[in-house]
């Protein structure tokens, strides 16, 4: 392989090439005259080299501007080799730039000695093509993708070695030859270990990082073997033992055995030595606070085991209860005394306490388009208070889940003041915008297409750019054979600059069912506190029109409970105006796809009444899930929900496009869309379109548990189980009569995209009219 090249070297020649500096009170030359030098292939653009340096004649010589000067000609990307030197010229200096052309790809890469990827394949992978500039450090960084293939399908001696031959130096065109060296493909046959005790040998080779053995994808493959990965599961072998208390615990260099067909044999020898309680736990160097205070935040005690883990924890207790003191400099390290006689091991936590540091300036850097005042808002520590460590590191959380930038840090910074920092937040933005484009299918609204533009970071009054101001801006539509959605959503999370969430919805829904349509068209505005804990408060207030028509028919219908009571469809054109109080409590451990926690929303809502307009109703509900982490990755997911809706005032009864509904989609599976619960059937059958029609009514009770276990990312395989029922009566939950299904699905867990595909069979009807409907498909997230 070619050396690599060397990418820069900067050269400042005195007159009398001396390399003793000049006196202090000595001026610096000025520069008579800038040259560009080439040296190497290819013609030479003047014009764009010296529009990129700062030198000129007339200035006098400055280090730093030279040095800029080198990091800027390096930064355009099309230079191997820059060196800028200074010659002697009358009476100052020329200042000369040597630089050294990129070669440009004349052809195709010729490649050599592959075998078990195809040459096409490889060139895809390096991504150059002729007209490219080409230099080792470029192919260099391109090869390791191809390497990384190569040892994930289990070559791990792969190695690539390459070639930059001039063609024609008077255009800068080069060849490039890549010489792949395969080496012999090698899987993981057999993984063992001696002197273990205390661990079996299956929860030792899960260091190793194996595909589950459940996982029916593993049939068709064996463990590839790389050696890094062999080396990492050794470190985490012994820190297994290390937590558990064994801390003399040896774990020999793995050996590591090839057969004749490539088949690797990796033995692990283990000494554990003895397990280690914990002896005497003693502080030293407590002078500023009662070292009982101090002990208060060590949750270990003696007796316990001595895991290294909950030792360092307890260290790292110490000194955040110094940091968040303001005791930055503080530090606290835990000494071990170990006597393999007794089993004990007495530790000292060695503390240095450092000065007491307050903060002096907050300096925010990196954001170019966010403004300060939304990094500042969600920072927990102001100016003049001390330097709470912890806080600090909460801050950086926080900022970090605004989802505006790639990387946040914070640095304490030395001033004049001995008892003062300043504190720098470094941020990187990344792109909070996105536009979405797609179609799908599900079973209840059949062929649907939907865009969506979101920006996650914008600002209202942020001409012309629309961004930086911390505030949430959703465009949306969706459309297809049974549905058309439109909405448009704006959030701002700091509400007359008060922790107060501020939001603003217009939508407008159009849903064509079977036998009538509904359509909505209105606006709302919340706005939302947290609350201690994982919980939040919203109060909203919405205005909607809803229009239902296009009914198959006006005849007259029975209700099928045996009451005699009659129905009638009727259009409908009413205005709804809502208020609605709703509480939620969330501990998932991520809002998309979660493996643990917990979602529970509480809501009450009013329409009419004081609030005017025609429709007088109020709803009352409750929703929860509970996700629970099982072994191998599998998760339990319990749901469950309760509902009521009813009438008052001058409504008399609710209307249709109120009532509650389930069956298929995301309620019950196994059955038709929004058939489980109440019907209706005509008198006259001859005079109807159907035998039957659901109608809703004014309780729901539903449960379902979902159970999943990961194949290959991202595909999961889900088992289920789903129960409830909707009555006609408010407060009427009779749980002697419920739907319920189970099944089978998969779920693709695409980032953004996710799909469900389930099949459900009934086990239990809540009446012979409703119809079954086997396939659910569905994208999108469930909450």
């Amino acid at each position: 392989m070619a050396k690599p090249a060397l990418v820069a070297a900067l050269a400042l020649v005195l007159a009398n090439g001396a390399a003793s500096p000049a006196p202090a009170a000595e001026r610096p030359p000025v520069v008579t005259a800038v040259r560009v030098e080439n040296l190497g292939g290819g013609p030479m653009d003047q014009a764009f080299i010296k529009a990129h340096i700062s030198v000129r004649p007339g200035k006098p010589l400055d280090q730093a501007a030279i040095s800029k000067d080198l990091r800027q000609l390096l930064a355009t990307g099309r230079f191997s080799k820059v060196k800028i030197v200074s010659q002697p010229a009358g009476d100052g200096v020329c200042v000369v730039y040597r630089v050294k052309n990129k070669l440009k790809l004349g052809e195709p890469l010729h490649i050599v000695g592959a075998r078990h990827f195809r040459e096409e394949k490889i060139r895809d992978w390096i991504d150059l093509k002729p007209g490219d500039l080409v230099d080792d450090q470029i192919i260099g960084t391109r090869v390791q993708k191809v390497l990384r293939e190569y040892r994930e399908d289990s070559y791990p001696d792969a190695a690539i070695t390459w070639t930059i031959t001039e063609k024609d130096p008077a255009l800068g065109v080069a060849t490039v030859t890549l010489r792949v060296t395969e080496g012999q493909r090698a899987r993981i046959r057999a993984v063992t270990f001696s002197g273990n005790t205390v661990f079996p040998a299956g929860e030792l080779r899960k260091t190793l990082k194996p595909p589950p053995w459940w996982n029916v994808f593993r049939w068709f493959s064996r463990d590839r073997y790389e050696r890094d990965a062999v080396e990492e599961a050794r470190a985490e072998i012994r820190a297994l033992y290390l937590d558990r208390g064994y801390l003399d615990v040896e774990v020999d260099q793995p050996q590591v055995g090839t057969d004749q067909a490539g088949r690797v044999y990796v033995r692990y020898n283990i000494h554990e030595g003895p397990a280690y309680r914990l002896g005497r736990i003693q502080l030293q160097g407590v002078t500023l606070f009662p070292e009982t205070e101090v002990r208060k935040v060590i949750k270990v005690k003696t007796g316990d085991v001595a895991g290294r883990a909950a030792i360092q924890e307890a260290a790292n207790a110490v000194q955040d209860f110094y940091g968040s003191r303001g005791y930055v400099e503080s530090s606290v390290r835990p000494v071990l005394h170990p006597d393999p006689n007794s089993g004990r091991v007495d530790v000292d936590f060695v503390i240095t306490e450092g000065r007491l540091v307050y903060i002096r300036n907050i300096i925010i850097r990196g954001n170019a388009r966010t403004r300060d005042k939304v990094i500042r808002r969600e920072i927990l520590v102001a100016p003049g208070e001390i330097f709470n460590e912890v806080k600090v590191r909460q801050s950086e959380r926080i900022l970090s889940n605004l989802g505006f930038f790639s990387s946040v840090r914070s640095t304490p910074l030395t001033t004049e003041l001995e008892d003062h920092r300043d504190l720098v937040f470094e941020v990187e933005e990344k792109q909070t915008g996105q536009f979405m484009v797609g179609g799908g299918f599900s079973s209840v609204d059949r062929i649907t297409g939907f865009v969506e533009l979101t920006q996650g970071n914008f600002d209202l009054f942020g001409w012309p750019y629309f961004t930086g101001g911390g505030q949430k801006l959703k465009l949306s539509s969706q459309f297809g054979s049974r549905r058309k959605q439109y909405g448009i959503s704006f959030v701002e999370p700091w509400f007359l600059n008060r922790k107060l969430s501020l939001g603003v919805d217009l939508d407008r829904t159009e849903i064509k069912y079977s036998d009538y349509r509904i359509e909505r068209t209105g606006g709302g505005v919340t706005l939302g506190k947290a609350l201690p804990g994982p919980n939040r408060i919203s109060l909203g207030y919405r205005l909607e029109k809803a229009r239902t028509h296009g009914l198959a028919d006006t005849n007259l219908y029975y209700y099928t409970d045996g009451s005699g009571d009659e129905y009638r469809f009727q259009e409908e054109d009413r205005t709804k105006s809502t208020l609605t109080l709703t509480w939620t409590h969330d501990t998932r451990n991520r809002p998309f796809l979660p493996t643990r926690g917990n979602l529970t929303r509480v809501f009450g809502s009013v329409s009419g009444g004081p609030l005017g307009f025609d429709t007088d109703i109020y709803n009352v509900g409750f929703n929860c899930v509970q996700y629970f982490p099982l072994w191998f990755q599998h998760v339990l997911s319990l749901r469950t929900r309760w509902e009521v809706v009813d009438a008052y005032g001058n409504t008399e009864e609710v209307p249709l496009s109120d009532r509650l509904f389930v069956g298929g989609g995301r309620t019950i599976r196994g059955y038709d869309y929004r058939e489980v619960g109440p019907k209706v059937v005509p008198v006259d059958p001859r005079a109807a379109s159907r035998r039957y029609r659901p109608v809703g009514g004014r309780s729901l009770a539903m449960a379902k548990a979902d159970y999943s276990i990961p194949l290959v990312t991202p595909l999961r395989l889900a088992a289920f189980f789903d129960i409830g029922n909707v009555w006609r009566d408010v407060y009427d939950f009779d749980l002697s009569n419920l739907a319920s299904s189970a099944g089978v699905g998969l779920r693709f867990d695409i980032p953004g995209f996710p799909i469900a595909i389930d099949r459900a069979w009934p086990v239990h009807k809540d009446s012979d009219l409703t119809d079954e409907d086997a396939w659910v498909f569905w994208i999108g997230f469930e909450y």
